[in-house]
């Protein structure tokens, strides 16, 4: 019953990208839309970036007795299906912890299962984070796995890179988990930070904390609302 109810979860849908719901973004010279479900989309490449996916998370926490539902891991694959969904990507690349551990619960590896076979037309690459040790990439149908990944003048990575990251442009990366304190609010909202040559995306998990920037960037989005654009701040 479950595999059933979460095929179905993953169906094709038809979904139009909105002006409302991303915002344009020129950055190190090259253009990226910044997508309000805490992803990048490099329209040039085709490719939808994200981090720190953190597959098996609520698992994890269940099997040491902590109550965490699974609707919280299907609401992060969910928002991924509709994503790839919606802008047809030729290439998912992930920054990093696509999953948490060694251990993935059934229903969530169900879950993972039917939304790769739902989105057989874009590639699954990932870039080896720091919690993906004991990844095994041949039941996770992942296409490629690497510590990293150079396109043209863009280094991917999951933690940001050291020597050698100046040869390119930019290095885009997740693992940090940006936030900035929106006193409004009263609370830390997620963001993507430029301070060049980095760009840091947010920790793609709903279900993953986030923490204060070692360096102030010179550019920030910050995720409010995924039914709303990233609002810049510079």
């Amino acid at each position: 019953m479950a595999g059933t109810h979460s095929a179905q979860l993953f169906s094709p849908i038809q979904v139009s990208p909105s002006p409302q719901d991303h915002v344009a973004a020129s950055i190190a010279g090259m253009e990226f839309l910044v997508l309000a479900e805490r992803a990048l989309f490099w329209p040039q490449e085709s490719m939808l970036i994200i981090a720190d996916l953190h597959l098996g998370k609520s698992d994890i926490f269940r099997r040491r007795g902590v109550a965490v539902p699974l609707e919280v891991q299907r609401q992060d694959l969910l928002r991924l299906h509709q994503i790839l969904q919606k802008w047809q990507p030729q290439e998912l690349v992930i920054l990093g912890d696509f999953v948490h551990g060694r251990f993935i619960g059934e229903d969530t590896f169900q879950l993972w299962q039917n939304l790769r076979r739902a989105n057989l037309k874009t590639r699954f690459l990932l870039t080896r984070g720091n919690h993906d040790r004991y990844l095994q990439t041949e039941a996770l149908l992942l296409d490629d796995v690497q510590t990293h990944l150079p396109r043209h003048q863009v280094l991917m990575s999951h933690e940001p890179m050291g020597p050698g990251v100046h040869h390119f442009a930019l290095n885009i990366h997740g693992h940090v988990h940006p936030a900035m304190r929106v006193p409004q609010l009263r609370k830390r909202l997620p963001c993507l930070a430029y301070s060049a040559p980095y760009l840091n995306l947010p920790a793609f998990s709903e279900f993953t904390g986030s923490g204060p920037m070692a360096v102030q960037p010179l550019h920030a989005w910050l995720f409010a609302d995924e039914s709303q654009a990233p609002v810049a701040v510079y």
